[in-house]
């Protein structure tokens, strides 16, 4: 069950990095006609949030001692990776869209 909690938010979390800007403009046609970059800009921070969580969640398996460290080690590397080049990607396109 931790594990599905993890690799789920880190699954959400890189889909909303790297498919932000066409699910803003889905957001802006379904719900309110704002602009989509405020759209845009709520996707993103929701993308940050997760990659945070996902690690707070694999830190605090592991201090439960459900998982070891080697495990813990792993879900840090892999979450790092993927976190760190969706998160500057989404924060280029957002960056690009505020001009």
């Amino acid at each position: 069950k931790a594990n599905a909690i993890i690799f789920g938010s880190l699954i959400l979390a890189t889909i909303l990095g790297v498919f932000g800007q066409g699910l803003a403009y889905f957001l802006n046609e379904i719900f309110a006609k704002i602009h989509p970059v405020y759209y845009l800009t709520v996707l993103t921070i929701i993308s940050l949030f997760l990659y945070l969580s996902s690690f707070f969640w694999a830190y605090l398996q592991y201090k439960k001692l459900k998982i070891g460290k080697e495990k813990l080690e792993l879900y840090t590397l892999g979450i790092s990776c993927i976190g760190l080049l969706t998160s500057w990607w989404s924060l280029f396109v957002l960056a690009m869209w505020w001009g």
